[in-house]
């Protein structure tokens, strides 16, 4: 039963008791009598009306019944007690996921896994309306992904679900944005301040991984109406509160009060992204059949991110269009899978119109090319997959999950166009035996391929191991319910 029917009952059962108590004192009052009965009378009629409790259920309401209309106060507490019990254990908690882009579902899909496992949950997937935004911050496209989710994920077309009644409740989210996002926008019905009001706890987990020490703590309207706000380190924790003051202008309130509230709200519970990383194998991430007889073990096969904040930092595509050149120069030694972020181009559209033709330019050369895939997929996990090392700018979460690989890591510095790096290949490879991370300038893209070329054993990864995020953030949410 849900958590509101089951707080119905218990209430019915106490107020019983209450009135029964009362009749002790007051039972030569025949104004009391008659007012003791009726609310013995309407409350044993919302019990006997839960007909789908079960046969315990149904034992231990008779046996209360016998003892209250024989007066056995002290006997009919104790199968109260019972009866309470019984009811508490049986609830089953609403718990409602609202994913708005599939490509982010990974933010949120080891919780829903352990919902969907726990017998106290029942859960649902409801993809939510969103709007792609023209260069005026219009409506210009309606969205909706549900499409594009696995298949092994059950959704709930948004239109249909009825939220205001169904009031479920827990909802998590992954859009922190409300009505401040300027390339795309969430439905009004399902800003944060809307859904907190049909939930008992609202959510928040962000769609990015926190990387320590680079991380921007730029405010994000969930974080302060949501419940909570899922962090996967200490230092997301502790730098997003440190931003108190900065929140508090944005929303014009108090330092004190914003603090207080980030300081309740901010928890680290881990990353249900980094859950999935660790969790890949060839049946979860099953080579696209487009890819098949091109990303071969031959080569270095590259995954190659390109992000909408190193755009953003170079202010042209030239390192886009030199890194390109190079897979196209080592062709037949490496292999780039290029996955731009999904929200590039429109990204481009609305803030940066004047790159938009050179882009399309760019990605009509590279599809009419054979020197590479374009990852186009809403799930990155067949990039990372398959791909034997990375090379990415180093905010990007996607440069910080792909550590979890054990695979080599190459940070890109976007302002630097043509890389010269004079490490030899000997320091290099004792670099790469160390560790899987390196940088810009001090290794070049070309020097990288170049080395795991002639060894190997570099493409072999070793995922970190980590506790399971999902279980943890929906056991804990679960008991901060709790009946």
């Amino acid at each position: 039963m849900r958590k509101r029917t089951a707080k119905k009952l218990v209430k019915c059962v106490d107020d019983i008791l209450s009135s029964m108590e009362m009749l002790t004192k007051f039972k030569e009052n025949s104004y009391m009598v008659s007012k003791v009965k009726n609310v013995y009378s309407d409350n044993m009629a919302v019990l006997e009306n839960e007909k789908d409790a079960g046969q315990r259920y149904s034992e231990l309401l008779d046996e209360f019944k016998k003892k209250i209309e024989s007066s056995e106060i002290e006997g009919a507490k104790k199968t109260a007690d019972d009866f309470k019990n019984l009811i508490s254990g049986s609830i089953v908690y609403k718990v409602v996921f609202m994913p708005y882009k599939a490509s982010m579902w990974d933010s949120l899909e080891s919780v829903w896994m352990a919902a969907d496992k726990d017998e106290r949950c029942e859960a649902l997937v409801v993809p939510i309306t969103y709007y792609e935004l023209d260069s005026n911050r219009n409506p210009a496209k309606k969205v909706n992904e549900r499409e594009g989710f696995p298949e092994y994920v059950p959704v709930v077309n948004d239109e249909e679900y009825d939220l205001e009644n169904d009031r479920p409740d827990i909802i998590y989210i992954h859009n922190p944005y409300d009505d401040t996002n300027l390339v795309t926008r969430v439905e009004s019905r399902y800003y944060s301040w809307n859904l907190k009001k049909y939930c008992e706890r609202l959510v928040y987990i962000p769609y990015y991984k926190w990387i320590d020490g680079v991380s921007s703590t730029v405010f994000r309207s969930a974080m302060y109406y949501a419940d909570y706000t899922v962090q996967s380190s200490d230092d997301a924790v502790k730098r997003c509160i440190e931003a108190s003051p900065d929140y508090a202008r944005l929303l014009g309130m108090e330092n004190v009060e914003v603090r207080n509230a980030m300081e309740e709200k901010l928890i680290n519970l881990g990353s249900p992204e980094v859950d999935k990383i660790v969790s890949l194998d060839e049946e979860t991430a099953k080579m696209p059949e487009e890819w098949k007889k091109r990303v071969i073990k031959s080569r270095v096969n590259v995954l190659y991110n390109t992000t909408i904040d190193e755009i953003f930092v170079a202010k042209s595509l030239d390192k886009v269009k030199e890194t390109l050149e190079i897979f196209k120069r080592q062709k037949n030694r490496a292999f780039v899978i290029w996955r731009p972020h999904p929200l590039l181009r429109q990204t481009l559209q609305s803030m940066l119109p004047h790159l938009l033709d050179e882009y399309d330019e760019i990605m009509r050369a590279f599809m009419d090319d054979d020197y590479g895939v374009l990852d186009i997929n809403a799930s990155m996990n067949h990039s990372i997959f398959w791909s034997d090392a990375y090379y990415g700018f180093r905010s990007s979460s996607l440069t910080e999950l792909y550590k979890y690989t054990g695979k080599i890591v190459l940070k890109d510095s976007p302002k630097i166009v043509r890389v010269e790096s004079n490490m030899s290949e000997n320091t290099l490879l004792a670099r790469l035996r160390e560790t899987n991370v390196v940088n810009e300038p001090e290794v070049s893209l070309e020097n990288m391929i170049d080395v795991i070329y002639g060894n190997g054993e570099l493409k072999n990864g070793s995922c970190v191991k980590a506790t399971n995020s999902g279980i943890k953030i929906n056991d804990y949410m679960l008991n901060e319910i709790s009946f």
